[in-house]
């Protein structure tokens, strides 16, 4: 006998493409292959959607909207588009199960009515929080307010609200008053990404993702000038898209960097697959000193897939890869210019096979401990 069409989890996002997209796809991988049936309601995933014919998973594509290019009408029609084919599907779905999990959901004043219906109705939401504080706000300081409600609500929505690291209980409970019994810890998935070989030896970093500030980029690009300066031949390459949020904040990246051009590139806007594999096997380590994060890094854990070491603060989830074996340099706390500096020249002090061997160990270490179907059993057994 087959199992009971009402314990059949449905998965929910809006995220198609970067690491909360993959993030989805691997979670959905995960359930299936711990033995759940599955309904996975996202647009077609970029590249490629690779749970498209996984046996025990129903895949519902809502249209993705425009990313570049097309009138503003255009870019409105086929985000409406999305967003009422998602919420639509994630409605129907109820008929078919109580059991819900729900990452990056759509804006909170189309998201918040469904998922209070499925509550009301008696179903489980399980709701997947990325970033428990926000990396940027997204409304100015005068309407920080509403911002904040709507997370409280959507959080109020949730049965239970699942972070990707220990750092990511404290926040929640703070700044949106979420009950700490209702906070359930699951890690972030591995990566599906290429080891990128040994360490290449080429005297290069790589700053990667979404130019925020609380990335630090700005300080990782003064600190390779520093490094410089004190004799080591060292560049960065800073890859990654503008903050929508604090464009601004590109713009003072740039200047540091027209200061050095032999030292740092930059290459911004979306980073392909492609792209990534071929910086992460041109780099010897990724350079990460991050502040006020208290979130699982899709950066780090690809880093660490990839066999790449970090050079990062302990920051949020960082601080749980690098124990469960991450092969990284701590950059000390609290993060500054000195601090950041006397780290890289800690790094290239030791040769680069001993961080091969090391990072090679820690691919491993970090299979083990991220394996999507762990992931997928822990999730499916919130449950029962």
């Amino acid at each position: 006998m087959g199992p009971s069409p009402l314990k059949r989890i449905i998965v929910y996002t809006r995220a198609w493409r970067s690491g909360v997209g993959l993030y989805a796809q691997g979670l959905v991988e995960g359930l299936a292959a711990a033995g759940s049936e599955v309904t996975f309601i996202a647009p077609a995933g970029y590249p490629e959607d690779r749970t498209a014919h996984l046996a025990k998973v129903r895949r519902i594509r809502p249209v993705r909207e425009v990313i570049d290019g097309g009138s503003r009408l255009r870019r409105a029609s086929f985000s409406l588009a999305r967003v009422a084919g998602g919420l639509g599907a994630l409605l129907a779905a109820r008929f078919t199960s109580g059991r819900f999990i729900v990452s990056i959901p759509d804006p909170f004043v189309f998201a918040v009515w469904p998922l209070m219906l499925l509550r009301l109705t008696g179903a489980k939401v399980i709701f997947v929080c990325h970033d428990p504080e926000p990396h940027s706000w997204s409304l100015p300081a005068r309407w920080r307010w509403l911002e904040r409600a709507g997370y409280r609500a959507i959080y109020g929505c949730a049965s239970l609200i699942v972070v990707l690291s220990e750092a990511g209980r404290a926040p929640l409970v703070r700044l949106f008053g979420v009950p700490p019994g209702k906070i359930v810890v699951s890690p972030h998935g591995a990566f599906d990404v290429p080891a990128a070989g040994p360490s290449p030896g080429s005297n290069t970093l790589l700053a990667f993702g979404t130019v925020r500030r609380n990335k630090q980029v700005a300080l990782a690009m003064e600190a390779v000038i520093a490094a410089r300066e004190a004799g080591c031949p060292v560049r960065m390459i800073v890859a990654g898209a503008k903050d929508p949020n604090d464009p601004a904040y590109l713009d003072e990246c740039r200047a540091i960097a027209a200061r050095c051009p032999e030292g740092l590139i930059m290459e911004t806007g979306f980073i392909t697959d492609e792209r990534v594999n071929d910086l992460l096997a041109a780099c010897d380590a990724l350079l990460m000193p991050y502040t006020d994060f208290n979130s699982q890094s899709g950066v780090a854990v690809m880093a660490g897939m990839a066999g790449r070491p970090v050079i990062a603060a302990p920051a949020g989830g960082i601080a749980d890869l690098i124990v469960a074996g991450l092969a990284a340099v701590e950059i000390p706390q609290p993060v500054d210019l000195d601090g950041v500096t006397r780290s890289i020249l800690a790094f290239y002090a030791i040769p680069s096979a001993e961080w091969s061997n090391r990072a090679a160990r820690g691919r491993v270490l970090l299979n083990e401990a991220l394996a999507w179907p762990r992931i997928g059993r822990q999730l499916a057994g919130l449950f029962e």
